[in-house]
């Protein structure tokens, strides 16, 4: 770990790690035996730490796997994903929401939504956590800053 990087506790890489999986906080704390609002306050914890606002969930997961704390076991077929649902899962993967994804890519908020369902379609999940996690997985993702373009 360096310096500037700030270190994630056990528990917060727990919940990290079921947001790569797809699982809601509700799913994540019956499967660890604690408290839904206690997730949540973990996971806020967790990305005031690394600096992170916004969208928390997915900049976590992206976060997680770009500094060690989870690892791609699961390797899977490179999808083929156009320049862009890569710029819209790049967004994602830094935490952006639908507006500032839309503020970024000079498209409207409701074309940035639909760009996303494309994305989950595409990768065959259901939430955009997942869908970092599957593109780490995929190696579309990599630790050199984003997309492995």
């Amino acid at each position: 770990m360096t310096g500037e990087q700030a270190a994630l506790t056990r528990r917060a890489v727990e919940i990290i790690a079921g947001y790569a999986c797809g699982l809601s906080a509700a799913q994540i704390a019956e499967r660890l035996g604690i408290r839904e609002r206690t997730v949540h306050t973990h996971t806020y914890v967790a990305s005031k730490r690394a600096g992170i606002a916004g969208a928390r969930q997915a900049a976590l997961v992206e976060y997680a796997y770009q500094h060690g704390y989870l690892v791609a076991g699961q390797v899977r077929p490179r999808p083929s994903l156009t320049p862009r649902l890569e710029e819209v899962l790049d967004c994602a993967a830094r935490g952006l929401g639908h507006r500032a994804t839309a503020a970024e890519l000079g498209i409207r908020p409701k074309t940035a939504r639909n760009h996303r369902d494309r994305l989950h379609r595409a990768l065959g999940v259901h939430t955009t956590a997942r869908a970092v996690a599957v593109a780490w997985e995929a190696g579309l993702r990599t630790t050199e800053g984003g997309a492995d373009r």
